[in-house]
């Protein structure tokens, strides 16, 4: 028994004693290792002669830790400078450590660290002279070899036995003497889809896409030189629209103060858009462009920009002839949307305008977002640090192609947090840095040359490139049927209420946003029945026909009056059709009247054929006649006589006159024939004496 336990002793000693070993050797070392550093402000370039200076937070470090800073040779290739890799092992200048025994006894201190660049081609670093006396100045100085470049700057945080506590990377932008033509950057901000509103009208606002919203429009009124543009939907400006949060209709009145170049054209919602096309609905994709547009002027005041496009990433070929056809002059496209270009041609980020074939028009100009400059907004550093890097990768795209008119598009990740820090730090250095200009994107596209297909420095015809959408798995053909019925039926209704722009408003709101990419089956057909249930709500007992009645005419002609009661609140425009087997009707079968609210006298002239009761049929439409609004029955009574009967009562009237003329004739012949004995009498009787 004891020979089979002596194993596991064994073991269980070693395991021991391998747990003392590694205890004993990381307490130590952990308890050293405690604080960090971060990078709070920084010049954003110098010139020759100028100051650079940093401010670094100093946090739980005890007053034995010290901080140094290295400076290396520049950057010569961009892709060391995204990976961060150093072109030399050791400094060409450093600062001596910096106790941090003379800052306050605190768990956050910020500490400065200031030193001048010098330019000269004869010698890197101080001088023999400069170490021998310390400094040679006031400031430590770099001497750099160029005029110009991106210097990686290394700071650490060492404890007092120089184990590395912490450290961060940050760069040194020296400006040439001579200025280069500037690098246009252009920043697109796309803002958060998911502010929008619901089918009963209310805003789907949470608190965190107001923070989003906030920032974003912050950083383009704030700083007017950078030309920020931002991508934002109709829906999300009714959203703002409708919050109750005091903060939205600031926002919304922000947005107000930009300049028609700093909006991007979108339709109304974010939606699929080459499945619309795909589904046949290219009209249809760019009337919700035409309600993005109108809505976004109604709400903000400002038309967005339509002629340059933050391109859709589902757009294919067919899709793009489509926008080019209507107008559209230029496009910004993400990396993975175009075909890659060989890196043996273009060994370079690409800073210059291409072509992108389009069907059935000509090719579209177009520039690239760049990858290399959209990861920066998510590396894993301070929000300073972050965007000085971006600073410093745009001055080396700048500095690649001096003499040349260079364009980039900075456009964030999508899962990419808007963070106020950053903007501020990047959009101060935009305007800033004299070798960087902010530009919206289609002064951008405007001011950009034409990439050469055979590479740079080359003669050649205009780079083209190939798009490569990105499709999803969406089929919009039963939505295509639900979507024309449902606009057809506000159409036909929105002739009755024309001049009820709110209603109308409110219809086509409830179909545009039913068109939302990220909605599912169910809730885009909620939106589809939410619009017959509004026009439904309104046109039932929307008009009152009168009641079966007997109205009693005398006449030939006369003028029928009828009795229409408009129950809405807005006038209605209508068409009154009626039809009868006995009735004529001299100015038509149809008559187009404006209903206004309460009763409505209409007249309908009327022509009887013969005396006796006449039903008309009465029909009451919308004035493109597929809503029927009403219908009813009237009984006409009339009194008159027809063509004939007036003829044959002529002729017996003639008939009877000459009847009594000619008897009254024939009695006065008679007395003058009688003989005159029967006249003749005595004188006496005739004047009356006996």
């Amino acid at each position: 028994m004891m020979q089979r336990t002596r194993p596991a002793l064994v073991f269980v000693a070693l395991l021991a004693a391998t747990l003392v070993t590694i205890f004993s050797t990381a307490g130590p070392a952990s308890s050293q290792t405690i604080g960090s550093i971060e990078l709070i402000a920084q010049s954003a370039w110098v010139d020759e002669g100028g100051i650079f200076s940093t401010q670094i937070r100093v946090a739980g470090a005890d007053a034995e830790s010290v901080v140094r800073l290295e400076v290396y040779p520049p950057w010569e290739e961009r892709d060391d400078f995204l990976r961060r890799e150093l072109t030399a092992t050791e400094p060409l200048f450093e600062i001596e450590p910096i106790p941090l025994a003379d800052l306050q006894d605190t768990s956050n201190e910020v500490l400065s660290i200031e030193f001048e660049v010098q330019a000269d081609s004869r010698v890197l670093g101080p001088t023999p002279a400069e170490i021998e006396n310390g400094t040679g100045g006031a400031l430590p100085i770099l001497r750099t070899a160029d005029e110009s470049g991106v210097y990686p700057v290394e700071i650490f945080l060492t404890d007092s036995d120089g184990l590395l506590i912490d450290q961060l990377q940050t760069t040194l932008i020296q400006l040439p003497r001579s200025r280069p033509v500037p690098l246009r950057a252009s920043i697109v901000l796309e803002t958060n889809p998911s502010a929008t509103i619901d089918s009963d009208g209310s805003s789907k606002l949470t608190p965190e896409d107001l923070a989003e919203l906030t920032v974003l429009v912050d950083a383009a009124v704030q700083h007017p030189e950078a030309q920020v543009a931002l991508s934002i939907t109709a829906d999300t400006l009714l959203a703002l629209d409708r919050s109750e949060d005091p903060a939205a209709e600031d926002v919304l009145a922000r947005i107000g103060t930009l300049n028609s170049s700093q909006l991007i054209a979108n339709p109304f919602s974010e939606i699929e858009e080459q499945a619309w096309i795909d589904a046949g609905l290219s009209d249809e994709l760019h009337q919700l462009y035409a309600e993005g547009l109108n809505t976004t002027v109604e709400l903000v005041g400002v038309e967005p920009e339509s002629r340059v496009l933050l391109l859709d990433r589902t757009i294919a070929g067919d899709g793009l002839g489509s926008f080019a056809r209507r107008g559209v002059e230029g496009v910004i496209v993400r990396p993975a949307q175009v075909e890659p270009l060989d890196r043996e041609v273009f060994p370079q980020a690409l800073t210059t305008r291409f072509l992108i074939p389009a069907d059935d028009a000509e090719p579209v100009p177009a520039l690239v977002a760049d990858g290399g400059l959209a990861n920066h907004f998510i590396a894993e550093q301070g929000s300073v640090a972050r965007a000085n890097r971006l600073l410093a990768d745009l001055s080396l795209l700048a500095f690649q192609n001096p003499d040349v008119r260079q364009a980039v598009v900075v456009n964030p990740p999508v899962n990419w947090t808007p963070d106020p820090t950053f903007m501020n730090v990047l959009l101060s250095g935009i305007e800033r840095i004299p070798v960087i200009q902010g530009a919206a994107p289609i002064d951008a596209l405007a001011n950009a040359a034409f990439t050469p297909a055979a590479g740079s420095d080359t003669i050649s015809a205009p780079l083209r490139r190939e798009l490569t959408p990105r499709r999803r798995p969406i089929d919009l053909r039963s939505y295509r049927t639900e979507f024309s019925q449902a606009s057809a039926a506000i159409e036909s209704w929105t002739t009755v209420i024309a001049s009820d722009e709110r209603s109308t408003d409110r219809l086509n709101e409830l179909l545009q946003l039913s068109t939302a990419r990220d909605l599912n089956d169910a809730e885009r057909q909620g939106f589809i029945d939410q619009v017959y249930v509004t026009i439904n709500d309104q046109k039932d007992d929307s008009i009152t026909t009168p009641a079966t009645d007997t109205v009693t005419l005398t006449g030939r002609r006369s003028e029928l009056p009828i009795l229409i009661d408009n129950n809405l609140d807005v006038d209605a425009a209508v068409v009154v059709i009626f039809d009868s087997e006995k009735l004529d009707f001299p100015a038509g079968r149809e008559l187009s009247v404006v209903l206004e609210p309460g009763p409505n006298r209409v007249e309908i002239p009327i022509e009887a054929r013969a005396s006796g009761d006449s039903p008309i049929r009465l029909q009451i439409f919308s004035p493109d006649r597929s809503v029927l609004l009403g219908s009813s029955e009237v009984l006409v009574r009339t009194f008159a006589f027809s063509g004939v009967g007036i003829i044959i009562g002529a002729i017996a009237l003639g008939v009877l006159l000459i009847w009594w003329l000619r008897q009254r004739t024939s009695r006065r012949d008679k007395v003058e024939m009688l003989p005159a004995k029967h006249n003749e009498r005595p004188v006496e009787e005739r004047i009356g004496v006996t």
